[in-house]
């Protein structure tokens, strides 16, 4: 198995990255750091109001972010969920139940997984975001999917961070 320093790691995210959406968007200064944030939380109950919130990724005080790929997915023993039985959510600054804050532009509401850990494929975004802003990825069930012990609702943000003065 082949130890890639970070230097190395940040060319092969860059490479993924043009291959998929292609240079001009995804310029990061050099001195960015990965961001890597994976959370897994059990499959809910039926319903809105059983909303998860999976995982949250806060971006640093004086920094930018820059998200570049995302992962939803579902793992379990029960029955394998179909587009629109489980509703994914990404938001800025909305906790679960809330009406403040976001939803990220055309992220709010997916009813389908996007990317695959066992392919190791994530879906290429651009959410841009600095200076203490939120990203939650929350989720709930809608019907026909294993729910409970179990079943597993997962989801990743990759990315870049950086402090403010060195943006592009």
């Amino acid at each position: 198995m082949k130890t890639l320093s970070l230097h190395d790691l940040q060319q092969d995210m860059r490479d993924f990255a043009v291959s998929r959406v292609g240079k001009k968007l995804y310029d990061v200064p050099d001195s960015a750091l990965p961001v890597a944030t994976i959370g897994s939380v059990q499959a809910p109950n039926y319903g809105a109001a059983n909303q998860v919130q999976i995982i949250t990724y806060t971006v640093r005080a004086n920094w930018a972010c820059l998200i570049r790929g995302i992962v939803l997915g579902w793992k379990g023993s029960g029955t394998a969920p179909l587009p629109g039985d489980v509703i994914f959510s990404i938001d800025i600054d909305r906790p679960v139940g809330s009406l403040a804050g976001y939803p990220e532009k055309d992220y709010g509401l997916l009813s389908l997984t996007l990317g695959s850990f066992d392919f190791g494929i994530t879906w290429p975004v651009q959410f841009r975001h600095r200076d203490g802003e939120q990203i939650r990825v929350k989720a709930y069930t809608v019907a026909n999917m294993g729910v409970g012990p179990g079943n597993f609702l997962t989801a990743a943000l990759l990315g870049w961070e950086w402090p403010e003065e060195t943006d592009l």
